[in-house]
């Protein structure tokens, strides 16, 4: 997957998908058809996505794996676990059109609730050593990145009214997009950190905001000693890149005609659209000041931590305490070598 906008083209139909699967169990489990009643809520639901699969949809229930038309039609669904397992399936596919930083750069798994990794200094050079020679060990000074996880959340508003009114549509979506919320909050936190922590900038001062900008900022990092692999866009500064690039034969234009992200100057490009919290800088790009784009050595300018990955929880009996669900994630973010990336300045 290249970047995000390409993300939000292709998953949208699982996306609906899941949704609508975890929508059936959600009125399955609260209003308890029988007979007729049952069978056309099941074949409405799982027959047109069987269809588009080519195949039919398994569960496993009993240690084994059972088509899930039979299972809805010949099981109490509050006995098994469909609803809890779709639950994670739609908060998982409801955060991957937000996906950016934890494809961008690199993840640590977090063995505790706290981890250093350390890093060593850039643009070292192996010596020269006769033959038979003892070879020197080498010696660098060490930094870290430090990493704390913390807990974000969100609970997904799932009234009693809702319920009462059959729902079930609204009570999917807002489960789905719980886990976008959760992506998101990573994203603004990798992103105040890369904005507070790199050190290198290059000013377009209004002028030549688009590829040139890049490029310049390409050679920022590059003469520092690092390697620019990785380009960070917010909306504004895709448009102002993506526009000089339509008109042209440039070899990405029919990428940029498609609503997808063609490399750009060489760099792996990302669209990261959330808002910063930084106090210092502005995630924009259209008045004088504003950041509208980072370009990094994605090896060296920093990571995420991941002690916890998104996850449902709460939902030992979703169907009797659907309001009890929570969707959550325990995470942290650093920066490594402040010259592996340089902001652009509009």
């Amino acid at each position: 997957m290249d970047n995000i906008t390409q993300a939000r083209a292709l998953d949208k139909p699982r996306l609906q998908e899941k949704v609508r699967l975890l929508e059936t169990y959600l009125k399955i489990g609260f209003d308890e058809p029988r007979g007729p009643a049952l069978e056309r809520i099941v074949d409405r639901a799982i027959r047109p996505i069987e269809r588009q699969l080519g195949q039919r949809l398994g569960a496993w229930h009993d240690d084994k794996l059972v088509p899930v038309r039979e299972l809805l039609l010949t099981t109490d669904i509050t006995g098994t676990t469909l609803i809890q397992s779709e639950m994670h399936n739609a908060v998982t596919e409801g955060a991957k059109p937000a996906v950016c930083m934890r494809q961008a750069l690199p993840t640590f798994e977090m063995a505790g609730p706290t981890r250093t990794f350390p890093y060593g200094s850039t643009g070292t050079y192996a010596r020269k050593v006769a033959e038979g020679a003892e070879i020197p060990i080498s010696n660098q000074d060490y930094t870290a990145l430090s990493f704390t996880a913390e807990k974000y959340a969100e609970r997904p508003m799932i009234t009693d009214e809702m319920i009462e009114d059959s729902a079930y549509d609204v009570m999917a979506l807002e489960i789905a997009y719980a886990g976008e919320s959760v992506e998101n909050a990573l994203n603004q936190q990798m992103l105040t950190e890369l904005l507070d922590g790199v050190t290198l900038e290059h000013n377009a001062s209004g002028s030549n905001v688009g590829v040139k900008a890049v490029n310049s900022a390409v050679g920022l990092v590059e003469k520092a000693g690092f390697m620019a692999d990785t380009l960070l866009m917010c909306s504004v500064a895709k448009t102002a890149v993506t526009g000089e690039l339509i008109p042209t034969s440039y070899v990405g234009a029919d990428q940029v005609m498609r609503g997808q992200l063609p490399p750009i100057c060489g760099l792996q490009t990302w669209l990261c659209n959330v808002a910063d919290a930084s106090s210092t800088y502005i995630w924009d790009y259209d008045t004088t000041g504003d950041i509208g784009m980072l370009v990094v050595d994605s090896r060296k300018v920093g990571g995420i931590g991941m002690r916890r990955d998104i996850t449902v929880e709460d939902c030992r009996d979703p169907v009797r305490q659907i309001k009890g669900v929570t969707v959550s994630a325990r995470f942290d973010c650093d920066t490594g070598h402040g010259a592996a990336g340089a902001r652009v300045k509009y």
